[in-house]
């Protein structure tokens, strides 16, 4: 190789030709040093083909030099260059370690890849007959994570299965596993069982056991106590609910078992009512969850098996009546039409088959006459006698005090006379009294001796008895009359009475000016006044000096009310009020609802008779002057 060079500088020495000389060398040398690289050459070894070129084409270059003295352009072999090249690119390093090859990792020791089992760094590897490392899968019931890791007492996901390997890092077969306090099964294949059943245990979504749980398998609700296992063909109550299970475990909905219903929860029904499309009909579950049977529910008949009763006639031998239940279920009360025909009910729903009171419903309603026209009005409680014999189309013939007329029917609401009260007269041997309610009665006169102690009166027009008649002078007094008291006298009647904070005492004078300027009884006056404003004590009459209930309608009795400035003006403005839409218009006496004032001043119906009786109190107290 020296000698080559010495040529080459001497060539170069004369020819001044740089370029060919560099490559030259570069080639030699890059070639020597590929060679060194790529394999051991023996010292002794004969030069190869290539060697013997490069010193063949040396010396022949030297002598065609050395001749022309030209200088002479040596072209680069590429074809040897991209040899050499090559021969560096294969070059062949050993592997160790992991190696990931067309996607599939391995692992490498002295240039070999793994198979079979590999713990590296502390953890378990499988590699297959082909070296590659198993992953996400199972391998002889053991279990490999995603990274290839061996599982050891954890779970692992495989193809949406899940699996659980032990310490062993095999998986759990065709048994129970106990994981976290938490206990789960896994079948023949190792797969976690879930949302199922595995011998009347019950496993949830997530595989775990259910205890005093639900859980919904197939659309069909179970339940599992606190052992794990499902309730079958029983009752059970959770969570203070009772549910019931048919022999396969499922919870009933929507359907009776026995005598109880199942609602659409599967929650056995209590103190509710049940509408059965199957039955079509309404039932009552009562408390305890039994249907009722043969028993009322407030307005509501169930009748045997518990059907609700409707449009039909029920006897009840508990009550020893009859009821006829409407279209909605509820009982009838009143006036009823069946088949074109009428029939009267009580409030309470027992038919009447000759029924003789009936009872206000609105706060007021009206009594018409025969063509139609309006008699007066009564208030709302007021108890009226009907006359079967002369009702027409939807109005009811009927009476009360003193008045005979029609109702509407819908005003009515038909009374037992067994368990109601009905107003009657009564006498203690002193007086005769009307009885109004069990807590309100009214003198009316003195006691006779063709009255009976203890007997119930009931005339229509509180004159006419069985047996005697009576007159209540006071009840038919013409009002325009004087009193024949004085102011003084009158003033008496406050204390007398036993009167406390009356804006009306020492008004005597006021009610005699009243009597002298527009012709209208005193004493009536004062009567008239203690009734509607509680002897000048109520809140109208403190409010509006309003002591006669001028204006004030039964609907809106305070706000309606008529005003007046003071007292004074109070009594003398109603004492000319009454004069003019009263007196003066043919009503000159209180009487009834047949005659006198009471047909419009009032709705009660014995609002006459109640001042009447009061002018009667005073008049005795005053020493019976009038």
């Amino acid at each position: 190789m020296k000698r080559t060079l010495l040529v080459s500088t001497a060539v170069l020495a004369l020819a001044i030709v740089p370029t060919t000389s560099v490559f030259a060398e570069d080639k030699t040398t890059d070639q020597s040093q590929t060679t060194n690289k790529s394999q051991s050459v023996d010292k002794n070894q004969t030069p190869t083909s290539e060697e013997k070129k490069v010193v063949e084409y040396t010396k022949n270059e030297t002598a065609k030099t050395e001749k022309k003295k030209e200088p002479v352009v040596v072209e680069e072999d590429n074809s040897k260059k991209e040899a050499i090249s090559n021969k560096e690119k294969v070059e062949e390093v050993p592997k160790n370690g992991w190696q990931k090859e067309n996607g599939e990792w391995l692992f490498y020791e002295n240039n070999q890849p793994i198979k079979n089992w590999k713990k590296i760094a502390g953890v378990w590897y499988f590699f297959d007959q082909n070296g590659i490392m198993a992953s996400n899968r199972i391998v002889n019931d053991y279990a490999f994570h995603t990274s290839g890791a061996m599982v050891e007492n954890s779970w692992v996901k495989i193809a949406d299965k899940w699996y659980y390997a032990t310490d062993s890092g095999k998986i759990v077969r065709n048994r129970w596993e106990r994981v976290g306090n938490v206990w789960y099964y896994f079948n023949q294949d190792g797969v976690m069982a879930s949302n199922t059943l595995v011998d009347d245990y019950l496993l949830n979504s997530s595989g775990a056991m259910a205890q005093n749980d639900w859980e919904k398998i197939a659309d069909k609700w179970y339940y599992a106590t606190d052992s794990g296992k499902i309730v079958r063909n029983k009752w059970e109550k959770i969570n203070g609910i009772w549910y019931y299970f048919n022999s396969d475990g499922v919870m009933a909905s929507n359907q009776w078992k026995d005598a109880y219903y199942l609602k659409n929860s599967g929650a056995m029904a209590e103190k509710e009512w049940i509408f059965d499309k199957s039955y079509n009909s309404w039932f009552y579950l009562k408390s305890g969850g039994a249907y009722a049977s043969r028993e009322w529910i407030d307005a509501y008949y169930l009748k045997s098996g518990g059907y609700m009763a409707k449009n039909e006639w029920i006897f009840d031998p508990n009550y020893n009546a009859w009821y006829y239940l409407k279209e909605d279920g509820s009982y009838v009360t009143g006036a009823f039409n069946i088949e074109n025909k009428s029939y009267f009910f009580q409030g309470d729903g027992k038919w009447i088959q000759s029924p003789k009171y009936f009872k206000v419903r609105p706060i007021t309603a009206y009594i018409y006459s025969e063509s139609g026209d309006i008699l007066s009005y009564v208030n709302q409680g007021s108890i009226v006698t009907y006359d079967s014999s002369k009702s027409k189309g939807s109005r009811l013939a009927v009476s009360i005090s003193g008045l005979s007329g029609y109702m509407n029917q819908n005003d009515l609401t038909l009374v037992d006379e067994e368990s109601e009260f009905i107003p009657h007269y009564t006498t203690d041997g002193r007086f005769l009294y009307h009885e109004l309610s069990p807590y309100t009665s009214i003198r009316v006169a003195p006691h006779t001796s063709a009255m009976k102690i203890g007997k119930k009166y009931y005339p229509n027009d509180g004159e006419h008895f069985d047996g005697f008649t009576i007159k209540n002078r006071f009840l038919f007094k013409n009002l325009t009359e004087p009193t024949n008291y004085s102011a003084d006298e009158l003033n008496r009647v406050y204390s007398m009475m036993n009167i406390r904070n009356s804006r009306l005492a020492g008004k005597g004078a006021i009610f005699k000016e009243a009597e002298e300027r527009y012709g209208v009884n005193a004493l009536y006056l004062m009567a008239h006044s203690a009734l509607e404003s509680a002897w000048g004590r109520s809140q109208i009459a403190n409010d509006k000096n309003n002591f006669f209930g001028i204006a004030a309608y039964d609907t809106s009795p305070y706000d309606s009310a008529k005003k007046f400035d003071d007292v004074d003006k109070g009594i003398l403005g109603a004492a000319k009020w009454i004069r003019e839409n009263y007196i003066d218009r043919g009503r000159d006496h209180l009487g009834n609802k047949a005659t006198g004032m009471n047909v419009r001043y009032a709705s009660d119906p014995y609002w006459g008779e109640k001042i009447a009786s009061i002018m009667m109190n005073i008049n005795s107290r005053l020493g019976g002057k009038d």
